[in-house]
């Protein structure tokens, strides 16, 4: 299983279908229970843990509810991979995945963190990608998404199934938001970020 979809499965908040990605932490299993409110010094993510993050994301998918919302920090250098090097000392995020089949999900998720840009985040997934044995290819594209500036992560694994990520400003300072979908096709990304690209 290769880091891109290792990342993926954390940041998707515990989607089956994206199978292993895993948001801020190359594959490390978070606490699944903390206290949001106390210093930044362990890792965690639980539904609830973040309400105001949550109240971000969209609702709804094609009529349809996600099948897990939650939220949760990361702290720690070897969580926060790339984020750490480049300074950035703590991130908050929340996430809605939607299961859209056996090999095929949807997740937006929003972070926030001091210091933390659209640029950064690239990064995060980006080196994963470019170094991950089970990727075949991958490529970055200039886009926009409701006509703010992002960026798009095109990965093909050797498998034959498709990673897409993109990335671009919340707006907020510190603030990003990220659409990752898995086996979805370009048509299908397109609208889903059509719908679901302004939390």
């Amino acid at each position: 299983m290769s880091n891109i979809r290792q990342r993926l499965s954390i940041v998707a908040l515990c989607l089956a279908a994206l199978v292993a990605l895993g948001a801020c932490g190359g594959g490390r299993v978070l606490t699944a229970s903390f206290d949001p409110a106390s210093a930044c010094t362990t890792n965690g993510r639980m539904a609830g843990a973040y309400p105001e993050l949550e109240a971000l994301l969209p609702t709804t998918y094609d009529g349809k509810a996600p099948a897990t919302v939650d939220s949760g920090r990361s702290c720690t250098p070897a969580a926060l991979g790339t984020l750490a090097a480049a300074g950035v000392a703590g991130v908050r995020f929340a996430g809605a995945t939607w299961s859209l089949g056996s090999a095929s999900g949807l997740t937006v998720a929003v972070f926030e963190g001091s210091g933390l840009d659209a640029a950064k985040m690239l990064e995060f997934y980006a080196l994963p990608a470019s170094t991950a044995s089970h990727t075949d290819s991958y490529r970055t594209i200039d886009t926009t998404v409701a006509g703010k500036a992002a960026k798009r992560l095109e990965v093909l694994n050797k498998d034959g199934t498709t990673n897409t990520i993109v990335i671009w400003s919340g707006g907020a300072g510190g603030r990003v938001l990220v659409l990752l979908a898995s086996d979805l096709g370009d048509a299908k990304v397109l609208v889903a970020l059509e719908q679901l690209a302004a939390p």
